[in-house]
Parts: structure tokens; C-alpha cells; sequence
């Protein structure tokens, strides 16, 4: 699996502009709709964290300090203009669920002990060439999750004379996620909280938690949400979770699932269940919708129905009253 991300930045001054696209590209007179573009894959290879999803299309490995990674990619050309592709590593970040790149060739930590064979690719219309990537972690770095991108870029310089007008930078990345540390791959492991039922002010329904990353690896998570036991025997699902792309260690997310609208309030079973690669967890409760918008029900756990709880409760208080009565009249008589 290969993807690829290219994106243009518009440069007017100070004016930055921004978009996406896969069907433009850069040749020596600008942007051309549909004239190809450039790509840049990693080249597979072996990996410690091979169980990772995100392993399948990112340079993802775990890496002792003073140890070395080595990876090649491919940069390739299907514009129809010769182009000068300049390949160099910058730093990125996770944040809210997001992977963030660094503006221009900002660093970090990852990015400073990174380096490339050929920091210059010259390709002709059609061609393609390998270039070695490496990563020399030093014998103090410190332990934890390292992110970066590894850039191709290609620049158009401006047509108006005197050096004024646009410049047009298109970059294609591949995504780093690296974890410095002793051993072989991080351990991985996620928590999910208990589920909350909400109404929203625009009377949307939703079941709403939070899933912890307690591992030590960057997580790719995915999953859904069942309804069952519900009214007259009904159920709904699965419907698919809304979470973040990527999930840091130690950092924790909202899990939203929308419903449709004109759902029974309940009581329903409802069942979470997410994974990142192998890795699964799940969570389940009863819950039941509340009447009042924006109002937020939180559900009993482990599925056990309210009124079991509410009855346990009432025979627990009412064993704790008779056992005092009992040691009152006891002690009544001896006096």
C-alpha cells in the first residue's frame, strides 16, 4: 500500500494558501490539470514494528540509542517536464488525533539525526530513482515517540521578471514514526472509559467516550459501535466510530458515534469496539438517551440494566438497617 500526499503552498509575500491534490503537478510554467505528478513510496523492508498498521505505508520502527536505521525510497516523475526534486527530512508532530507537519524545513529531534544519500534528484519526464534514507540515533537520546517526514519537493521559480510573482512548492511526504528505546518493539496497549449518552443541541443522539493510548507505541485506531437489546428487541450497527487518525502514548481522545435521528431513548446494550492492527479492545454498557437537550446520561456498566443496580442498592440498605435494629433491641434487653 502506497500513499501519497502532495501538497502546493501558494506564496504571495507573507500569504500562504494551501491545498491538496493529486491530479496537478509542478512543470518548469507552473501547474498543469491533469500532466502527472511527482510520488515518492517507501521501499518495504523489516521492521521490528511489523504488527503496526501503520508499518504498511510509514517508516515506523522502534530504535535503541546509538543504533542505526536504514530505508530506501522511490522518487518518481510523471510530469512531462524535466523537474529537480530536493529530498530532505523536517519535523512533525501529534496533536488532537492529527499528524501535523512543520512548516517549511522546520526540525526536531528525529529530522536532526536523519540524512539522505542524494539531497538532489534531477528526473526526466517518466523517470524514477532510489534514494537511501538514515537515521543515526545518538547514544543520549532521550526515550519516547519521535514523528517526522521525509519530503520530495520540487520547485517553480517565478515568471515575472525581476524576480517578483509566485513561487509554487509541491511537496510528497512519507511520515516517520519512530520510538527511541531499549529492546524490540513498544508495547501497545489502549483503554476505553466508560460510554455516555448524550442529546445535542441540534437533537442528534450520540454515544460518546474516551480511548487512552497506556502503551508505549503510536496507535492507528478504528472501530464501531453496536446497539442491541433495545426496545421491542431492536438493535442498530454497527455504525462506524469518529476518532483521530493517530493516537500518541499517554494521550487520550473523545470516541463520538452519531445516530440516527428518531432512535428510542432506550434502555439499549451498547457495545465499542475498537483495535489498531491486531490489537483489540472493546467496552459495553446500558445506556439510555435523555429527554432534555444537551443532557448527558451515564451509563451503568459491564451491561447490567439501572433497575438491577437501583434494587441491590435498596436490599443492601435495608440489610444494613435490619442489622442495626437487631444490635439496638440486643443491648436494649441486657440493660
Amino acid at each position: 500500500m502506497h500513499t501519497r500526499l502532495i501538497i502546493f503552498l501558494l506564496v504571495v509575500g507573507s500569504l500562504v494558501a494551501v491545498q491538496t491534490s493529486s491530479v496537478f503537478a509542478l512543470s518548469p510554467h507552473g501547474p498543469t490539470a491533469k500532466s502527472g505528478s511527482v510520488g515518492i513510496r517507501l521501499i518495504a523492508a523489516a521492521t521490528t514494528a511489523a504488527s503496526n498498521p501503520l508499518a504498511n505505508t510509514y517508516i515506523v520502527d522502534r530504535l535503541a540509542p546509538g543504533t542505526t536505521l536504514i530505508r530506501r525510497v522511490e522518487v518518481d516523475n510523471d510530469t512531462k517536464a524535466n523537474v529537480d526534486v530536493s529530498v530532505y527530512p523536517a519535523a512533525a508532530s501529534v496533536v488532537r488525533g492529527s499528524f501535523v507537519f512543520a512548516p517549511g524545513h522546520g526540525e526536531n529531534e528525529l529530522s536532526s539525526w536523519a540524512s539522505l544519500s542524494h539531497a538532489e534528484l534531477h528526473l526526466a519526464p517518466g523517470d524514477e530513482a532510489l534514494d537511501t534514507f538514515t537515521v543515526t540515533v545518538p547514544e543520549d537520546a532521550p526515550s519516547g515517540p519521535q514523528y517526522g517526514v521525509l519530503w520530495a519537493q520540487v520547485s517553480a521559480r517565478p515568471t515575472v521578471a525581476g524576480g517578483g510573482g509566485v513561487t509554487l512548492v509541491n511537496r510528497v511526504g512519507v511520515r516517520m514514526y519512530l520510538s527511541v528505546g531499549p529492546g524490540g518493539a513498544p508495547a501497545s496497549n489502549f483503554t476505553i472509559g466508560s460510554l455516555r449518552a448524550e442529546h445535542t443541541a441540534t437533537g442528534e443522539s450520540l454515544v460518546v467516550s474516551t480511548v487512552h493510548n497506556s502503551g508505549h507505541a503510536t496507535l492507528d485506531l478504528s472501530g464501531d459501535l453496536t446497539l442491541s437489546r433495545g426496545p421491542d428487541g431492536l438493535r442498530a450497527g454497527p455504525i462506524a466510530a469518529t476518532l483521530g487518525a493517530v493516537l500518541a502514548p499517554g494521550v487520550s481522545e473523545p470516541v463520538t458515534v452519531g445516530l440516527t435521528s428518531g432512535l428510542p431513548r432506550g434502555p439499549w446494550r451498547a457495545d465499542l469496539s475498537l483495535s489498531s492492527g491486531s490489537l483489540q479492545r472493546s467496552a459495553n454498557a446500558t445506556i439510555t438517551f435523555p429527554l432534555n437537550v444537551g443532557a448527558v446520561n451515564v451509563s451503568t456498566t459491564s451491561g447490567f440494566p439501572m433497575s438491577i443496580v437501583l434494587i441491590a442498592a435498596l436490599f443492601f440498605l435495608i440489610l444494613i438497617a435490619a442489622l442495626a435494629l437487631m444490635t439496638f433491641r440486643h443491648r436494649s434487653r441486657r440493660s
